[in-house]
């Protein structure tokens, strides 16, 4: 037997059989039930292959640890990733070496809990056309589409924390258009076995999309140099940062960052909300809970940071929430020299998963891994290295603090005065593309609480 590309001689690790095209079918057609199927038969590390290429998915949270922290130096960004880069460019996602160190210090500093506490009124004001949609909705009996929302208002908030209030509301509803359509070619070419990229209708539509927000991002860039140092809204602490030699990103590393920004900080909370909610809303018992917990804590005004890091049961179905349904649900990786992972010896060039979604529902360290249960959270020890959903080690998201602090405050100000019922429990199926979510609408009937 020719093993692949990266497979040192000896036995690989054991894996479902495959056909000569590999697993991409059953992937496309239920990636988790087939995952976790082969995780059933196989253990917490096997091998599936995509396309000509044997992939090693990691499942046990101890190997995953090997993968992003103890052997990170062996490992750079896998295949899905770096064929985002026509969209990305070589922000911090893309990035690797010396380019991505660079660009790390140099924006971590803004991305510290601190700083961004500071941005939580912004936030705030973003959610008000969600809350008066919220309104409306509750006084037309109309179901309203949770996940739609969901993107509206984070769009909006991620747009206000990165450019304060550069970005008119005319700009706003051209992100809005052009986003979906880029992000589902972008989606379509990371699942894709091959990297062909034909001139197809839905590539020039994306090729055309990118370009509209290139144009948005690149005059708002122009504006606020031109303006000077000041503000402090993300773009303007990025202008103004600087490193050793008081060198500082350039237009084009301002516009990757900016996009990878919009990526992260846009679909992966707003799918976390949906998510949410949705789950309290087959959980209407803790959603009783949690709005008790919320309307004491917050009474009727603007909450801040610290407000809402005093709702311990909101923060604590937050953490669940995320263990249950991680957007960034798998962390590609492929080896740059020899490495070992879980005994499995690998070579350069091996493609590796470390699959977020199997890790987080590992029996060996969380009790009834299917259920919601936030009381896991409420002063209780757990492993870390089986709670990743923002990665692990030197390349954990930058912008973890800030999705966490979005997140609760747009469930505060939706649950301090609103209950969302879903009708049969909504969607019952997940559907894992580019980032984890329902496998339909969430679809919810809005009532107001009395008192508000």
């Amino acid at each position: 037997m020719t093993l692949p590309a990266g497979w040192p001689p000896g036995p690989p690790p054991r894996g479902p059989l495959a056909p000569w095209l590999g697993h991409v079918p059953e992937l496309r057609r239920d990636a988790l039930g087939f995952l976790r199927h082969s995780r059933a038969a196989y253990g917490d590390l096997f091998r599936i292959r995509i396309g000509p290429r044997d992939v090693l998915v990691v499942a046990s949270p101890e190997a995953a640890r090997e993968v992003l922290v103890d052997k990170a130096a062996f490992f750079r960004k896998g295949r899905g990733i770096q064929k985002m880069q026509p969209f990305l460019g070589t922000g911090l996602l893309t990035a690797e070496g010396e380019t991505w160190r660079t660009h790390r210090r140099l924006m971590q500093p803004a991305f510290h809990r601190a700083a961004l506490e500071g941005m939580a009124d912004d936030i705030v004001a973003s959610t008000s056309p969600l809350l008066d949609r919220l309104q409306a909705a509750a006084r037309s009996g109309e179901p309203l589409d949770v996940g739609r929302e969901m993107l509206h208002v984070t769009l909006r908030a991620v747009a206000t924390v990165l450019f304060g209030t550069a970005m008119a509301d005319e700009d706003l509803a051209v992100v809005e258009r052009e986003l979906p359509p880029l992000l589902s070619r972008t989606a379509d070419r990371v699942r894709s076995p091959v990297d062909w990229r034909l001139p197809t209708p839905g590539e020039r539509r994306a090729q055309a999309a990118g370009a509209a927000l290139d144009q948005i991002v690149h005059r708002i860039i122009a504006a606020r140099r031109a303006a000077g140092p000041g503000g402090h809204d993300l773009l303007g602490q990025l202008l103004a940062a600087r490193d050793e030699g008081g060198a500082g990103l350039s237009d084009a590393e301002l516009r990757d960052e900016v996009m990878t920004l919009f990526l992260a900080g846009h679909e992966t909370t707003a799918t976390l909300l949906t998510f949410l909610f949705l789950t309290l809303a087959r959980h209407p018992e803790v959603r009783a809970q949690v709005q008790a917990e919320v309307r004491a804590g917050l009474g009727q005004g603007a909450p801040g940071a610290a407000q809402v890091r005093a709702l311990p049961l909101l923060q604590a179905c937050i953490q669940e929430t995320l263990r249950l349904y991680p957007p960034a649900w798998l962390l590609p990786r492929q080896a740059t020299g020899p490495v070992t992972v879980g005994g499995v010896p690998l070579d350069e060039g091996a493609h590796v998963s470390v699959n977020v979604f199997l890790v987080q529902r590992c029996s060996r360290h969380w009790p009834e891994p299917g259920a919601f249960r936030p009381q896991r959270w409420l002063g209780l020890t757990r492993t870390p290295d089986a709670f990743l959903p923002f990665g692990a080690g030197a390349r954990m998201c930058i912008g973890n603090h800030l999705a966490l602090l979005e997140s609760a405050l747009i469930a505060a100000l939706v649950l301090r005065d609103f209950s969302l019922e879903v009708p049969g429990g909504g969607p019952q199926g997940l559907a894992a593309g580019l980032t984890l979510k329902p496998d339909g609408a969430v679809l919810a009937r809005v009532s107001v609480l009395p008192g508000t």
